[in-house]
């Protein structure tokens, strides 16, 4: 009886190392082309006059592009939490954050679109995403976000 009282109360401990940290192995990403897109809205960006808002929107989607690239190649690190009282939801926050090191994207185009917006696209070929990805050793920058 004891034994049996043992074996469940050891497999019931197991089963409560749960962690919510999940970090995906970049091990699994083929290494093929990658493109990335980023737009931005010219009256959305600062700026004095029309010409600025305009340099600063083509600006801003190439970052946005970047950061697709990003998102891509290292994943996306999402947080949500949530407060409950009484059985309902209450407050709920969510964060995400991208970060790695891109490097070999070439500018394939930056584009207006319509007189209100920029699309800018970028590509990185596929021997620099084989290279970011053994650079990185198979694991995420974000390996360190999270506090496991």
């Amino acid at each position: 009886m004891f034994r049996i009282f043992f074996f469940t109360s050891f497999l019931l401990l197991l089963v409560g190392c749960v962690t919510n940290h999940y970090v995906p192995s970049l091990d699994k990403i083929h290494a093929e082309a990658i493109t990335g897109i980023g737009y931005a809205v010219i009256s959305a960006q600062s700026g004095q006059s029309e010409e600025e808002k305009r340099l600063m929107a083509a600006k801003a989607s190439k970052l946005e592009a970047y950061k697709s690239l990003v998102e891509q190649i290292y994943g996306q690190y999402i947080e949500v939490n949530g407060l409950m009282s009484s059985s309902k939801v209450v407050e709920e926050s969510l964060r995400s954050k991208v970060e790695g090191i891109i490097y070999g994207a070439e500018l394939v185009s930056i584009r207006p679109i319509g007189g209100h917006s920029y699309e800018t696209t970028l590509r990185i070929g596929d021997k620099a995403v084989a290279d970011l990805v053994a650079e990185s050793g198979g694991k995420s920058h974000l390996d360190s976000v999270g506090g496991d």
